[in-house]
């Protein structure tokens, strides 16, 4: 037997003593888990146990610091004071010694005492060789298991539409918040889409499938009316979301879900996946879909052609539009319940009811001036406005409710003399304001958020030039407009020793978004650029064909997809996987089936019987105004309940399981559950019980 030199055995015991310390913190960690699981069940459903399946598979991240653990009060010292004690402190490697402990009776040192409990313990962390490999292979074993297990972690955004919030500090996610994570799911960390604004999806391509279920015509209003009453729903999913959802119309939220929007945040990803955003453009639905839930649009009077772009453009000047998604990141004052409800509440539309935006629409370039007050924040003190035709059809000044205590000269351009004779008032502003748009505007600006916020007023149609424009190739760092302005338009700004100009700047900023539509979506954009340059090649080389929608990617990755619904499904539906069958060479059908039953009943019993054949299951049941009657409510509640309880008994281990209660004519809002078997928490504690570690 070869004898090792004694460097490397000091090596090997030293890998042996890290192996097991290893060892002994897993141990803890699965303790802690487990008791923190039981922890939690018992404080929110009393004493009610937690199984392997009824984790939704949720992990909430949280930055707060736990308070301190309170003991008995200590008796009252020599100044009569009674002392409040914190939680006994934790044991050490080694327990301290009192000073009266230090030395023995006749004071001598206990030094000796202490070698030999060192020596101890150096004799408890040594491991004979097969020990040492028994330990190693279950700690492998461990890892291998846990890197099979998806997770879904839940990031602030999705903590706050969270239904345990209250409702005045809740904000929803976004339909295509769901649709996000359902791409993730399909294709992984590849996909084009991704749900990180709301959510983690940690080890996607470990889920088995996904299930999806859609309760169309069942709202938040009449969830929360009859919660107590989903005892089996209750049971499996305890992460509930609020979700905003576009207006109610037989299929919609089915074609919504099967389609990836392309608005201009997301543009440079299906680059990056495809290669080609012209024919991306062309598949591409409205980006304004979920704006026209949020705010008072009307429907169209007319239907638009085809092809109506305006002179001098070269794609529909829609597609630079902000998505409500982008709004609510970028602090653009929107009108959603909730938190961001209470800090909107004094501000006004500009129209009290809009038109649907068509490419034709006309825009306008808007910049405010502002000066800082008493009160500690800038308030609005000037107003340009200017048309496509760069003529300025709106220039007022404007006395702010507070005293000014700086004017901000340098930026502003407004001084005490300038202001002297104001009078005009926010209110005054507002109205006209009103009074000057057409309700189908579109307003340009340069990171327009603060001008609208400024004058207190919100708007669903708005092209921002700092997020259109990137000179930088990251997508967070915004050039300036007077950079842009050199840029592109050979201009020179903001060069007025006086300060700014906002007829200057408006003008600066509708010639830069004519300009872009004169050329192409990509153009001014160094991200959408480069990638488009090297998908390019990549495209030409590999002759890959574009896939635009859910059914098109599922397709593309070989993995199967089918969609049920009672009745007929809708033919927005059927076009889209017209589009799958052009943009693949492979026969689509085999892997995009449909199924057309005629109660929600049978449609439940499909996607019972073939959801275990598909990595997408889309069961979409249509829920009539007279079930949700009061002598109808509590049947159709306890019916809906148990097939979602079926439905739950087909998931696999690691499946996905998702209802989305898609709201009504009443209520827009809709309910999210969404629920992994057995989440990462759940695999360590049963993992520690199947496979222990002994040390």
């Amino acid at each position: 037997m070869k004898t090792f030199s004694s460097k490397r055995e000091e090596r090997k015991e030293k890998k042996k003593k890290k192996l097991l310390a290893l060892a002994k913190l897993v141990q803890l960690n699965d303790n802690d888990r487990r008791d923190t699981a039981t922890n939690q069940v018992v404080s929110e459903v009393g004493e009610t146990p937690i199984t392997k399946d009824d984790d939704d598979g949720f992990v909430k991240v949280t930055h707060k610091k736990k308070p301190a653990k309170l003991m008995p009060p200590k008796p009252p010292n020599k100044k009569g004071k009674t002392e409040i004690a914190l939680e006994d402190e934790p044991e050490t490697k080694r327990p301290k010694l009192t000073k009266s402990e230090s030395t023995d009776g006749s004071g001598s040192d206990t030094s000796q005492v202490s070698s030999t409990t060192e020596e101890q313990q150096r004799l408890k962390l040594q491991l004979t060789e097969e020990q040492y490999k028994e330990l190693r292979r279950q700690l492998r074993q461990r890892k291998r298991e846990l890197e099979n297990v998806p997770i879904l972690r839940l990031r602030e955004f999705g903590q706050r539409a969270s239904l345990e919030m209250p409702q005045g500090q809740r904000t929803p996610i976004f339909l295509t918040d769901i649709q996000h994570l359902l791409m993730s799911a399909l294709i992984g960390k590849k996909s084009p889409c991704s749900p990180d604004r709301w959510c983690f999806l940690e080890k996607p391509l470990r889920l088995s499938h996904s299930v999806v279920l859609i309760l169309e015509g069942l709202s938040l209003y009449h969830y929360l009316s009859n919660e107590s009453k989903f005892t089996k729903t209750n049971e499996i999913f305890r992460t509930r979301l609020e979700v905003v959802l576009p207006p109610l119309k037989e299929g919609s939220i089915v074609e919504e879900i099967a389609q990836v929007p392309l608005t201009n945040v997301q543009a440079h990803k299906l680059i990056e996946q495809h290669g080609s955003l012209e024919l991306a453009v062309e598949m591409t639905k409205d980006p304004t879909l979920l704006v026209k839930t949020i705010f008072p649009v009307g429907e169209a009077a007319t239907v638009p052609k085809e092809s109506n772009l305006p002179v001098g453009d070269k794609f529909p000047r829609t597609k630079l539009l902000l998505s409500a998604l982008q709004m609510v990141d970028e602090g653009y004052p929107m009108p959603l319940r909730g938190e961001l409800s209470n800090r909107f509440k004094e501000y006004v539309f500009t129209k009290d009811k809009y038109e649907p935006v068509t490419d034709s629409s006309p825009m306008y370039g808007v910049d405010c001036e502002m000066c800082r007050t008493v009160v500690g924040h800038n308030e609005l003190t000037r107003v340009s406005i200017v048309n496509e035709d760069l003529e300025t059809v709106y220039e007022t000044l404007v006395m702010p409710t507070n005293k000014i205590v700086d004017y901000l000269t340098p930026y502003s351009g407004i001084t005490a003399s300038i202001m002297k004779t104001v009078t005009k008032t926010i209110e005054d502003v507002q109205r006209e304001v009103r009074e000057l748009l057409p309700a189908d505007a579109i307003l340009v600006g340069q990171s327009l958020n603060f001008d609208l916020n400024a004058m207190k007023m919100m708007h669903p149609y708005v092209i921002d030039t700092s997020m259109c424009f990137n000179l930088s190739g990251v997508r967070r760092r915004k050039a300036k407009l007077q950079t842009l302005a050199m840029t592109f338009l050979k201009e020179a700004i903001q060069e007025n020793a006086d300060g700014h100009d906002s007829v200057e700047d408006s003008l600066a900023s509708l010639k830069l978004v004519k300009m872009k539509l004169a050329n192409s979506l990509e153009y001014g954009d160094e991200i959408l650029s480069q990638k488009k340059r090297l998908h390019d090649i990549m495209r030409l080389a590999s002759g890959d064909n574009i896939k635009n929608n859910l059914l098109a990617h599922a397709s593309q990755r070989d993995r199967r997809t089918a969609i049920i619904t009672n009745g007929t499904l809708q033919q927005q539906v059927k076009e889209i996987l017209t589009k799958t069958e052009d943009n693949d060479t492979r026969d689509t059908l085999k892997s995009v089936s449909f199924y057309e039953l005629e109660t929600n009943k049978s449609a439940i019993n499909k996607a019972r019987e073939i959801a275990l054949e598909n990595s997408l299951t889309i069961t979409n049941l249509r829920l009539g105004v007279e079930e949700f009657q009061l002598d109808n409510a509590e049947k159709t509640v306890m019916k809906l309940d148990k097939w979602i309880g079926k439905l739950w008994q087909t998931v696999a281990h690691n499946g996905m399981f998702l209802v989305l209660m898609g709201g009504s004519t009443e209520c827009a809002s809709g309910v999210a559950k969404i629920a992994i078997k057995k989440d990462a928490a759940t695999a360590a504690a049963s993992i520690a019980t199947t496979t222990p570690i002994t040390v």
